[in-house]
């Protein structure tokens, strides 16, 4: 085989990296909360990036910061004992941000947005004090319930796809069991209910 030429193998590891990479927690709850001024009614531009910005973008930060200092192994923090305090750090800044969102007068809907993201941050948290559950999983299920199931006709296939790939992605890199990714998933379900009693 040639130097250019690329074994199947290679190529569905590199599909799964790219799902991974393009699903990553930071990513779809960047596009959820953004793309809240469009979706939801009485949300603004800087209402919907003060809560981006405080929910994912400061907590990637400080993870890249701290993969930089050689903390963690890498910015999907795969070391499961090095999770609990980006977790609770992420915990806090969200917290952080609610209260700025306060003081913008957000609409309710935006606090409901970031509540079920802090209630999946808290199962995560709290599941990986003693097992590695897939946080990739269980945001690509709470994002793909919020953004694709209301859509009609197709809504609940396409959120079913997405956490579909995004967990095929994260087995077949070997980063989690498919038990892993299905209590993810669980977790994300659960966190999208308690979004919907929050308002």
């Amino acid at each position: 085989m040639s130097q250019t030429q690329q074994s199947p193998a290679a190529g569905v590891s590199t599909a799964a990296r790219i799902v991974t990479e393009t699903t990553a927690p930071a990513v779809l709850v960047g596009i959820l909360l953004l793309l809240q001024p469009l979706l939801s009614p009485g949300v603004t531009w800087v209402q919907g990036i003060v809560a981006a910005g405080f929910t994912v973008g400061l907590p990637f930060l400080m993870i890249l910061w701290l993969k930089r200092r050689g903390a963690v192994t890498d910015h999907h923090v795969g070391v499961r004992s090095q999770r609990a305090p980006i977790l609770a750090a992420s915990a806090v800044s969200i917290g952080i941000g609610a209260l700025a969102l306060v003081l913008l007068d957000a609409p309710a809907v935006l606090f409901g947005e970031i509540g079920g993201v802090f209630i999946g941050l808290i199962l995560c948290m709290a599941a990986n004090l003693v097992w590695k559950l897939s946080v990739h999983s269980a945001v690509a299920a709470y994002v793909g319930l919020m953004l694709l199931a209301p859509l009609p006709v197709f809504g609940p296939a396409l959120a079913l796809m997405l956490a579909s790939a995004t967990g095929w992605s994260r087995v077949k890199l070997g980063d989690h069991t498919s038990t892993q990714v299905l209590a993810g998933h669980l977790a994300g379900c659960v966190a999208f209910a308690a979004a919907l009693l929050l308002p």
